[in-house]
C-alpha cells in the first residue's frame, strides 16, 4: 500500500495553465471553522473587482473552472450575476460552502444562474447551529447532515455534489465511515475530499520575515496560526490517508498526484476513484494511464485541463480505455464478471466516485513551507497570482511570511 510516484501521473499543470481559478468573493462567514485560513476584515467584494480577476484567471490561469470561495460565498449580494458572468465566459462554477443556510430554492436558482456544482465542508469540529441536531440515542450523525444538503442538491437538478472534511491524528479513524457513506449514496456524492490539518506554528523557537523586515505573529494574528503543542498532534500526511482508504476499501486506487515545491517525497495532491453501479457494487480504479489520456484528450479538444465535470448520467464509456490502463482492465474484469451473473445489471449506471486527497503547506523543521506543486489554487491579490490558502499573509503581512529558526 505505499504510494510510488512510478505509478502515478504527475499532473501537467502550471501556473499559466491550470484547470482551476480561485476567487475570493467575500470574508464574511456565518459559521466559525477551526484552522479556518481566512479572518473577517473587508466584507463583500464588488461585483466588478470580482469580473476582473475572473478575466483576470481566465487570461493568465487559462482555467476550465473557477472555484468561488471565501468566507462564505453564498452570502455575498451580487452571487447569481458573478455565476452568470462565469458561464458567459464559457467556463464551469463550483461553489465552496458550509451549505448552512441554503435551500432548495436557492439552489435551483443556482442552478439557472448557471452554476455547476457545489462542493460542501460540513465537520463536527465547526461551530454551526444545525449541529444541535446530533443526537446518539436517535442515531442521527454528521452524515445525516451532509446526506440532508446531498439530497437537496439532487432535487434542484444538474448539478454536481462534493463533500470535503480535515483530517488530523484524531479524526482519521473517521475517513473509513466518511468513504463508506460516499460509497452508501451513488449517485448523490460525486467526490470526496480529504484535507490533512495544518497550521502556521507560533514558537519562540522561530523568526518571522516579510519582505526582509522581521516581524511578530500570535496565534491571533492568522486563523492558521498555532502554537508548537497544537502543530504536534497534526501530523497525518495524505500518504497516511490513502493507506486508510486502501485498508478498508482495496477497490481504489489513486491514479495521479501533485508533488510538493521543497519536498521531493511530498504528495500534496493525491486524486483516485472508485468505480461502483446505481447500487453501490464497487469494481475497482482507474490508473495513471485513463488520467494521462484524460487530461491530454480534454486539453486538445478544449484548450485547458480539466478538473471537474458536468453532471452525468452514467461514465460506462470509461471502459473503453482498459486496453491501456492495467487498474482499468482489472476493473472491467470484475464489471464482466458482475453482468454474466445477471445480465440486466448491464442496465444499472456506472458511477465515479472522486477521492481528492489534500495535504496542506507543511512547515519543515528548518522553517521551509512545502507547498502544493503548480498551487492549483491560486487566486488574484493585487494584479498577482497568490496562493488562496496563505492569502491573509498577504492581506495582514503585505507578502508572504518566511519563517527561519533561530541559530
Amino acid at each position: 500500500m505505499e504510494l510510488d510516484k512510478r505509478n502515478l501521473f504527475n499532473m501537467p499543470w502550471s501556473t499559466n495553465d491550470s484547470p482551476l481559478g480561485w476567487v475570493e468573493v467575500t470574508d464574511v462567514c456565518n459559521i466559525k471553522c477551526r484552522g479556518c485560513y481566512r479572518r473577517n476584515r473587508s466584507g463583500h467584494k464588488p461585483i466588478d473587482q470580482l469580473r476582473n480577476e475572473v478575466l483576470f484567471l481566465k487570461k493568465w490561469r487559462n482555467s476550465d473552472s473557477i472555484a468561488i470561495a471565501g468566507g462564505e460565498p453564498t452570502l455575498h449580494p451580487d452571487i447569481y450575476e458573478l455565476i452568470r458572468f462565469i458561464r458567459e465566459n464559457r467556463m464551469k462554477s463550483l461553489i465552496i460552502t458550509n451549505g448552512y443556510g441554503l435551500t432548495k430554492e436557492r439552489l435551483t436558482e443556482l442552478r439557472s444562474a448557471g452554476l455547476t456544482g457545489l462542493s460542501f465542508n460540513i465537520n463536527a469540529s465547526q461551530e454551526r447551529p444545525d449541529l444541535r441536531d446530533l443526537d446518539e440515542v436517535n442515531n442521527t450523525t454528521i452524515n445525516d447532515i451532509r446526506l440532508k444538503y446531498a439530497r437537496m442538491v439532487a432535487d434542484a437538478g444538474g448539478l454536481t455534489a462534493g463533500f470535503k472534511i480535515t483530517v488530523d491524528n484524531q479524526t482519521i479513524n473517521d475517513v473509513p465511515d466518511f468513504v463508506q457513506w460516499a460509497v452508501d449514496n451513488p449517485g448523490l456524492i460525486n467526490s470526496i475530499t480529504l484535507v490533512t490539518f495544518r497550521g502556521l506554528p507560533v514558537s519562540p523557537e522561530f523568526e518571522y520575515f516579510v519582505n526582509g523586515e522581521k516581524i511578530s505573529i500570535s496565534t491571533e494574528s492568522l486563523g492558521y496560526a498555532i502554537s508548537v503543542r497544537e502543530k504536534e498532534k497534526i501530523s497525518v500526511t495524505s500518504n497516511d490517508i490513502y493507506k486508510v482508504i486502501r485498508k478498508h476499501f482495496p477497490e481504489y486506487d489513486a491514479s495521479s498526484y501533485l508533488g510538493g515545491t521543497a519536498g521531493h517525497t511530498s504528495f500534496k495532491w493525491l486524486l483516485g476513484n472508485i468505480i461502483m453501479n446505481s447500487r453501490g457494487k464497487m469494481f475497482g480504479s482507474y490508473g495513471k494511464k485513463t488520467m494521462e489520456i484524460i487530461q491530454a484528450l480534454y486539453h486538445f479538444i478544449y484548450g485547458s485541463y480539466l478538473l471537474h465535470l458536468k453532471k452525468r448520467k452514467s461514465v460506462r464509456k470509461i471502459f473503453f480505455l482498459a486496453m491501456f490502463d492495467k487498474n482499468l482492465r482489472r476493473s472491467f474484469r470484475k464489471f464482466l464478471k458482475y453482468i454474466l451473473v445477471n445480465p440486466l445489471r448491464l442496465f444499472y449506471r456506472i458511477n465515479i466516485l472522486n477521492i481528492a486527497v489534500l495535504q496542506a503547506p507543511d512547515v519543515l523543521p528548518d522553517g521551509t513551507c512545502d507547498m502544493c506543486e503548480s498551487c492549483p489554487d491560486l487566486c488574484v491579490y493585487d494584479g498577482k497570482l497568490v496562493p488562496s490558502c496563505r492569502l491573509d499573509e498577504y492581506i495582514q503581512y503585505g507578502g508572504l511570511l518566511r519563517i527561519q529558526r533561530k541559530d
